[in-house]
């Protein structure tokens, strides 16, 4: 294949990551003027914070990374905690500042699990298991939240229909991936096999024409593979996986109510729960990086329209979004460069023994890990 039609693809790719950057930040810039407050006095409320509760906000987000870490072992077994965690933050980093950066993020965290040993096919398993259990947690509690506000005769903010059922198709997608990996053997084969064929005819044309399309079949042998490992760790670790993830679910709801009240405001409790269910339907939405602009206007909206002043309600929604979202860009950043450092420095030994199936092909086999990074923490 030609050199100009990768650098086509690459030119259309990069002006996409470039508008829905703008996106985000544009939505970020005009939050003030769209709910009729100011940077100046959101600035203003989140300054006279007392440091030592600054200190707590950020105690009780790490806490929930730590809560965190078993959803990811459990998914690849063999992980160990400090490896997750690390998964965790760089990937999350690299999913936070790229639209659809969660490609990249799995490609980041496919190098960091490969040079411990994991085949692509576990850590394409990985991805789904972990992917699955995040989203289906962030579905579940926003549509049950504004669902339960709506038969109590809670007025919902506009449009929270429309994002709930945004949310709901890509979770289904998600979800039914996984069904059809579980159904049985010859299922996932033949769905491979369509996928590899469909995959072919694409990049049969091209500026030189109409190519003869190469054999099917390589795709199947790595999709089984990953099938394998995925059944062994949902049998192994469902249960972890569950708990795990409610309370993980549960003290990012903390942190929330934790940082409204800092910077004192007036929030009810039906508000601060249906601002929530918002903020996790949103985190499932990714138009920008990580739902920038999407999460903070959605939330920051939605307690204004439920009574809360908006530049209270703004800076504390921003204060969260600062521990959840920001914060992991240059922590996760530092991680990241920290491991590539050290992969150079040391010495290259023989190719260890993979943890999980023999691998072949690895890189083709990180297209089943999904287009969002295995990792949690951005939402």
């Amino acid at each position: 294949m030609s050199a100009a039609p990768t650098r086509a693809r690459g030119a259309a790719s990069l002006a996409v990551s470039a508008a829905a950057l703008a996106l985000g930040v544009g939505l970020l810039a005009l939050l003030p003027l769209l709910l009729g407050t100011t940077w100046r006095e959101i600035s203003r409320i989140i300054g006279a914070v007392h440091p030592g509760v600054l200190l707590g906000l950020v105690l009780l987000w790490a806490v929930g990374l730590l809560i965190h870490l078993p959803v990811l072992c459990k998914a690849l077994p063999g992980l160990s905690a400090r490896q997750a965690l690390g998964l965790n933050l760089a990937g999350s980093a690299v999913t936070n500042v790229m639209p659809a950066g969660g490609a990249a993020g799995a490609g980041l965290g496919f190098a960091m699990a490969r040079s411990w040993g994991f085949t692509a096919e576990a850590y394409a398993a990985f991805a789904l298991v972990s992917n699955l259990w995040n989203a289906l947690a962030r579905l579940l509690v926003g549509v049950g939240i504004l669902g339960t506000a709506a038969l109590l005769g809670v007025d919902l903010p506009g449009g929270t229909a429309g994002v709930a059922l945004t949310a709901l198709g890509l979770v289904v997608v998600l979800g039914g991936a996984s069904a059809l990996a579980l159904r049985s053997e010859p299922a996932a084969a033949a769905a491979a096999d369509r996928c590899e064929r469909l995959w072919h005819r694409l990049r049969s044309f091209g500026p030189r024409g109409r190519r003869p399309a190469p054999p099917v079949g390589g795709l199947r042998a790595r999709v089984l593979a990953s099938r394998r490992d995925l059944i062994v760790s949902v049998a192994d670790g469902w249960a972890t996986m569950t708990v795990a993830v409610v309370a993980y679910v549960l003290c990012q709801g903390l942190l929330l109510v934790a940082c409204l009240a800092a910077v004192g405001a007036d929030a009810s409790r039906t508000a601060i729960c249906i601002a929530f269910a918002l903020e996790r339907l949103l985190t499932l939405v990714p138009l920008t990086p990580g739902s920038a602009g999407l999460v903070e206007l959605g939330g920051v909206a939605a307690l204004h329209l439920l009574g809360v002043d908006a530049a209270d309600a703004a800076a504390g929604v921003l204060l969260y979004r600062t521990l959840t979202y920001a914060a992991e860009i240059p922590i996760g950043g530092a991680v990241a460069l920290a491991w590539l450092h050290g992969r150079r420095r040391r010495p290259q030994p023989p190719a260890p023994e993979p943890v999980g199936r023999p691998a072949e092909a690895d890189g083709a086999a990180t297209a089943g890990a999904a287009t969002t990074s295995p990792t949690e923490v951005a939402a």
